[in-house]
């Protein structure tokens, strides 16, 4: 290979979700630089996106969960307090089978789909339609030790 051709890191993912609701599942999607990679619906029981890709190498990369369905009705409140809710909750995310731990709070943030709410920080129970986002550089083992 050329020095002026891109490298390659193969990294596999494992993201665990959980709903929280009353009535209906929340619906969410997983993107990766903005492909497509998971979709579906959960419920209170840990399911996994899981998927491998080649991401090139000095470069930034976004991981992207987005909540999908949610609509006012879905928030029962009484008085200021809510009382039944949906969320997607973002309970955990594997690299190359290293759990990343405090780093999905700490470099994560929450933009919403509604543009008159605030961008997030720290956020992984996702409580209005909008976009989780992580951004990381590859070599991932280099980014990982950087931010630990």
């Amino acid at each position: 290979m050329s020095d002026n051709q891109p490298n390659f890191e193969t990294l596999s993912f494992r993201i665990g979700l959980t709903g929280t609701y009353w009535n209906k599942k929340p619906q969410y999607t997983v993107l990766l630089n903005g492909a497509e990679y998971g979709k579906g619906k959960c419920d209170e029981s840990l399911s996994y996106v899981e998927f491998t890709i080649d991401l090139e190498e000095d470069k930034e990369h976004t991981l992207e969960i987005r909540l999908e369905n949610k609509i006012n009705a879905d928030t029962i409140t009484e008085g200021n307090e809510i009382v039944k809710d949906m969320l997607l909750n973002i309970d955990s995310i594997e690299i190359d089978e290293i759990e990343i731990g405090e780093i999905k709070w700490s470099l994560s943030e929450f933009v919403a789909d509604d543009t008159k709410r605030e961008t997030l920080k720290r956020c992984v129970n996702l409580g209005w339609n909008g976009s989780y986002r992580l951004k990381f550089t590859s070599p991932f083992y280099l980014w990982l030790l950087e931010n630990m």
